[in-house]
């Protein structure tokens, strides 16, 4: 495999393997490991920003109005996505973490349908009936609707739309999105540790006081290999190699003991089924758009 595809696949099994960490944190406040996450990302971001040759891009962004409310608005969506990832696992639920991220695609299309005004083909159409039936199944069959997986799978289509129309480089996006929700989240901290937070009880200590500042680099990790991977790799390749990210999630939720009920069967083939119809109907696309580029 070449080093462009292989940095993007390394990027969605890290994807796929970070539940195990935030396991490692699970009895500790989701909301607290929410604000370290954010914290330490920043220092992350902002320590490396040097490296990237992109100090005066961010300082220059930062003086944009607009882009500066672009990226709030991607601040508070990603900020909501990472919450509901870690209450997810630290509740026993990585299997709507997991559903989520196979929804998110097809969630991902009907968003560009309605922001960006993107036709649907029939295939593609076809694919978010399924998947929305499947969704439905759960409430149909057991009376509960999977909001966290929704909820988790979209606010992250929507925030690839806002990064859309921002358009500019992800160290600095990243960046600029935790700098923003920093200030909320070292109030947050500030406050739980004067009214006896995990650090200030004890609850976080030794070994696995390290897990905290070490939350800002397992996020940091795969984004840059994937923003260094995808540059050389081809679309339709990085959209099979996506479904490894919630493939291992699935798998994580199986080891830590969560059940896979009827219900949640029957949701994930309606979106297996919706996927493959998705992939197969990419997948053809570009082989008659490369036949009639050859005929050109």
């Amino acid at each position: 495999m070449k080093r462009g595809p292989l940095l993007v696949l390394t990027s969605y099994i890290l994807w796929g393997l970070l539940p195990i960490f935030w396991k490692l944190l699970a009895d500790v406040d989701s909301f607290y490991t929410l604000a370290c996450r954010v914290v330490f990302s920043l220092a992350v971001s902002a320590a490396l920003l040097p490296a990237f040759r992109a100090g005066g891009k961010a300082a220059a962004a930062l003086r944009s109005g607009r882009l500066v409310g672009l990226m709030f608005c991607c601040g508070v969506l990603i900020t909501f996505n990472w919450g509901v990832l870690i209450y997810c696992v630290s509740a026993g639920r990585v299997l709507d973490v997991s559903l989520a991220y196979y929804i998110n695609p097809l969630l991902a299309i009907l968003v560009g349908f309605v922001c960006f005004g993107e036709r649907l083909t029939p295939a593609q159409w076809a694919s978010c009936a399924i998947a929305a039936a499947g969704v439905a199944a759960p409430m149909l069959m057991a009376g509960e609707f999977p909001v966290l997986a929704v909820l988790c799978g979209l606010s992250f289509a929507l925030y690839g739309a806002v990064k859309k129309r921002a358009d500019i480089p992800g160290e600095i996006s990243t960046f600029m999105e935790t700098l923003l929700m920093a200030p909320f989240a070292l109030a947050f901290i500030a406050f739980s540790e004067i009214n006896g937070g995990p650090v200030a009880s004890g609850l976080v200590s030794g070994w696995r006081l390290l897990l905290l500042p070490a939350a800002g680099l397992v996020t940091f990790l795969p984004v840059y290999l994937y923003s260094a991977g995808i540059r050389d790799t081809d679309m339709g390749l990085s959209g099979v190699l996506m479904y490894v990210n919630p493939t291992l999630q699935l798998l994580v939720g199986l080891l830590y003991g969560e059940r896979l009920g009827a219900d949640m069967l029957v949701t994930f083939c309606c979106v297996w089924a919706a996927t493959a119809i998705y992939l197969i109907s990419g997948a053809k696309s570009r082989k008659k758009a490369a036949e009639a580029a050859m005929e050109e």
